[in-house]
């Protein structure tokens, strides 16, 4: 599975055969599903989308386009509990496009209810949210650290970063970046041209 941001296709019903060139081997195909919304083409919203594989088509129970910003796919599967033993539970994977930090509140707020309720479908599915929150968190305080690990950015938090984390909190979710440490180079995708001192050196 691969969530896609800015796929500057806007037609939900698109579902689209990709191949992926690889050297000495047979080609990877892929099929990407979009999500978006003429309304949107016409603001310039870029669209969103999951690419999965053929085995992840097989396993394919429900396509949820939600808008230009939202989209779901819900897989059916397996999860390994205990050494040896499995449990049948549905992967849901959300890809999401979180509105910028200079976007209003209302359209922030609007982009974080739907995703909230998009979360809440079923509770007993393994739930991966991933793409672009436009978001910064920062390093977790102590109080905060049952979200997530200790390797975020030192750097001042958004109110993207605040939504973020209080999404997390309300449906039991942490962010995974912070669990795991990366090269600097890999912290940040982004940088404020005004901001210079924010992440790495």
């Amino acid at each position: 599975m691969c969530c896609a941001s800015k796929t500057l296709i806007q037609d939900p019903s698109s579902v689209i055969q990709l191949t992926s060139p690889c050297q000495n081997k047979e080609p990877t195909r892929f099929t990407l599903r979009v999500s978006g919304s003429p309304d949107a083409a016409s603001r310039g919203l870029a669209g969103v989308g999951i690419a999965s594989s053929p085995r992840a088509e097989i396993d394919l129970l429900d396509w949820i386009p939600v808008d230009s910003r939202l989209c779901a796919v819900r897989l059916d599967g397996t999860v390994r509990t205990r050494k040896g033993r499995h449990t049948r539970r549905c992967l849901f994977v959300v890809s999401a496009y979180s509105p910028t930090d200079c976007s209003s509140d209302d359209v922030k707020d609007e982009f974080y209810r739907k995703l909230s309720d998009l979360r809440k479908a079923r509770r007993t599915d393994v739930v991966i949210v991933a793409g672009d929150f436009n978001a910064q968190v920062g390093k977790l305080s102590e109080r905060e650290r049952h979200l997530g690990g200790s390797y975020g950015v030192v750097a001042q938090r958004t109110d993207n970063g605040d939504r973020l984390l209080q999404l997390c909190l309300d449906n039991r979710l942490f962010p995974a970046i912070t669990n795991f440490k990366h090269e600097e180079k890999h912290l940040l995708t982004w940088r404020p041209l005004n901001r210079p001192n924010v992440g790495p050196k």
